[in-house]
């Protein structure tokens, strides 16, 4: 991994941090309501156990957003 050093406003930071934050929760709620479920945590018990055996990719997608969310958050917090 190549890191790197940039100057950004913070405001402007901020908000970068923040439409990525609505577009990975929007992407989850997209694949939330295409199963008709609430939470996360439904589909992923449903792919697991086999209830909902079709909604396995949705199910990683939807993990990868989740941990990229989460990811992010963390950064966050550390700013």
């Amino acid at each position: 991994m190549i890191l790197m050093t940039i100057k950004l406003d913070s405001k402007i930071a901020q908000d970068l941090i923040n439409t990525k934050l609505q577009v990975l929760d929007e992407k989850i709620s997209v694949i939330l309501k295409k199963w008709n479920l609430e939470t996360v945590v439904e589909l992923m018990e449903g792919a697991k156990s086999g209830k909902i055996a079709a909604a396995e990719p949705d199910a990683i997608e939807l993990q990868n957003f989740v941990d990229k969310r989460d990811e992010i958050e963390k950064l966050t917090r550390t700013m």
